[in-house]
């Protein structure tokens, strides 16, 4: 019998009070939340878009912003942010001074419709 553990998400940014959200195997997003879930991080909602928020920054670590790859939001380290965009096709990244401001710039790109989490494995270039 195999057992799904239940997870949480955050629907406020990262610097104010979270808005907390279970996740469990009956929600009709779980699979998609679980896609969306990068390692060492906290996942956020912004107008039903997940991405990522690192737990921690590790001091002299850069912090990046990915708005295409196969993980979205804000990475912390480049080796991460290498994991979200390597074989993604037209990835998107950038670096940023902050969690903060990096997760500004996440949910202005979710507002404008320029973000998106792709299956790097999915495209049709691979094929050719």
């Amino acid at each position: 019998m195999s057992m799904t553990i239940p997870f949480v998400v955050n629907s406020a940014l990262s610097t104010e009070n979270p808005e907390l959200t279970v996740i469990n195997k009956n929600h009709p997003r779980y699979d998609n939340a679980v896609r969306s879930l990068a390692d060492k991080s906290v996942l956020h909602v912004h107008k039903a878009v997940f991405y990522n928020v690192p737990v921690q920054v590790k001091p002299c670590q850069e912090v990046f912003c990915a708005t295409h790859g196969a993980y979205i939001g804000v990475v912390a380290g480049w080796e991460n942010t290498l994991n979200c965009i390597l074989s993604v096709p037209g990835a998107v990244h950038f670096h940023v001074d902050s969690i903060a401001i990096g997760e500004e710039k996440i949910r202005n790109a979710i507002d404008e419709g320029c973000i998106e989490m792709v299956e790097p494995w999915a495209t049709p270039d691979l094929y050719k």
